[in-house]
Parts: structure tokens; sequence; C-alpha cells
């Protein structure tokens, strides 16, 4: 297989100044974490009794529970988007002019705002036309907004990558344009897309972190935040707990999306292999 290169091969010059550089850039790196560890080990960030609250299982429990509504949030709010974006990107791709500009244009305008701007939005601007609801949907409300318009374009994109030919064939076959979206185009462009798709949901899951600003939500943030009130000795100790906390499940993520792209690859590559091993009709006859 033969590979194309965006830039010549470094010479033997550029190699020892590339070489350079990453050393120079690990010297850099060090002597940053060494003044961060000193800096914070003056302040006793690292003492037991900064870390003592965390022997109490009610901690723990109070930080679980805010984990498990982030994912609640996340999750539910990627079913919506799932449904909302695949409808979109039904409009994007439709014949008619008036709906496919109509797409376009929610797609464009959600995908651009940012996510804390939709959720104040949902929270402040929403009740006032008496839509009275918990945290948890103003906040997945503005998830779906946002997320909804980006799968919109993914799904498109993985459905204008399908050989015209099997829209063709579905309409011989006489399917209708739904149906074929449906039945033919819509699976294949969800399988060929999982793993950005996978990727949108750690991006959603990052974004339930901005539900600190409700404050009546109660989500990791905001639990290390409230261990952080009572044991103001442990308000560092608890945000890095949270971090670790949204970290776990972020790489959890990206190592199922890597997966899925892997094994995407190797779908792809494995199957014309596999069909230029079939015997042809007429051989299979005689």
């Amino acid at each position: 297989m033969s590979t194309k290169q965006l830039f010549d091969a470094p010479g033997p010059k550029a190699r020892q100044r590339h070489r350079l550089f990453e050393v120079l850039s690990i010297a850099v790196i060090a002597v940053g974490l060494y003044e961060a560890y000193k800096t914070l080990e003056v302040h006793g960030e690292f003492s037991q009794a900064a870390w003592k609250p965390f022997t109490q299982p009610g901690l723990w429990v109070l930080l679980g529970q805010g984990l498990l509504n982030n994912l609640q949030a996340a999750a539910v709010g990627m079913a919506l988007s799932m449904l909302f974006g695949s409808l979109l990107a039904f409009g994007l791709l439709s014949r008619r002019a008036p709906l496919r500009v109509a797409c376009r244009i929610f797609t464009d305008v959600f995908a651009s705002v940012p996510l804390l701007l939709l959720l104040y939005f949902t929270s402040l601007v929403l009740p006032t036309y008496g839509l009275k609801l918990p945290d948890f949907w103003f906040l997945v409300i503005a998830l779906t907004l946002f997320s909804s318009a980006v799968i919109a374009d993914l799904l498109r994109s993985g459905i204008k990558a399908i050989p015209y030919g099997q829209t063709e064939a579905a309409e011989a076959l006489g399917f209708s344009g739904f149906r074929t979206m449906q039945l033919v185009l819509m699976p294949q462009a969800l399988r060929s897309m999982s793993p950005a798709l996978v990727s949108q949901m750690v991006i959603l899951f990052k974004g339930t972190a901005l539900a600190y600003v409700l404050g009546g939500y109660i989500e990791l943030l905001r639990s290390a935040t409230v261990i952080g009130t009572y044991y103001s000795r442990s308000l560092l100790q608890a945000q890095i707990v949270a971090a670790i906390g949204f970290m776990l499940v972020n790489v959890a993520l990206g190592l199922l999306a890597t997966w899925l792209g892997r094994r995407q690859r190797l779908q792809n590559v494995t199957k014309p292999a596999l069909e230029s091993l079939e015997m042809p009709a007429e051989l299979s006859t005689r």
C-alpha cells in the first residue's frame, strides 16, 4: 500500500534539530511540574489532613451520585440528539429546497452557538414563556440542540460517502426516498460514522459539567464544590478527584471510539478481499 507524505522526510540536521527541541520541551515540562509540586507542597496540599475527609464513605457516595447524574444527562441528550440528528440529516439531503435550507440554517446556527449560551437560554428564557422544568431537562435540551446539529452533519457526510449505485438499486426495487434512506443508507452511515459519534458522546459528557451554572442540578463538579465548601482545606483535592472521574469516563469512551475505528478500517480492508475471492456465478453453476 502506497502512502502519501505531506512534506519531505527530514534530513540529518533536521532530525538533530528535532531531537534538540524534544529534549528542551521535556526539560521545560519537567521544570514546570517540579515548580507546581513544590508550590503545592509548601501549601500543604499533599498533607494527610488535606486528604483525610476522603476516608469517609459518604463523600464518595456524593461524588458517585454526581458522576451518575452526568452520565444520565449525557445518555439522554445523546439519545435525543441521535433521533433529531437523523431527522435533520434526512432534511439536509431532501430534494425539497425549502426543507433543505431550513435544516441547514438550524444546523449552522446551533452548531455555532456555544453550549454555555444555549444552557443560559434554556434555563433563563424558556421559564419566562411558562416552561417550568427541572434543571436536568434544561441541561438535556441545551445538549440536544447543540449535539443534534453536529450529528446531523456527521450523518449527512456518512450518507454522501455511500456509493450512489445503492440508492439507484433501491429505487429500482420500488423503494421510496424515505424508505431508501431509512433501510439502506442510514444504517450504513451509522455504522461508518460510529467512531465520530462516540467522540461526540465525549464532547457531550464534558458539556454536562456546565450544569454547574444552574445550581440546582447536583453533578460531579457541583458535588466536588459542595465538599470543598464543607471542607475548605480539601477544595483542591475534591476538584482533582472530580477531574479524575471525568478523565476516566472520557478515556473509556476514547478507547471505544478507537476500537470502533480500527474495526471499521478492518472491515473496509477485508470486504473487498472477500468479494474478490467469490466464485463467479457462471462458474458456480457448472
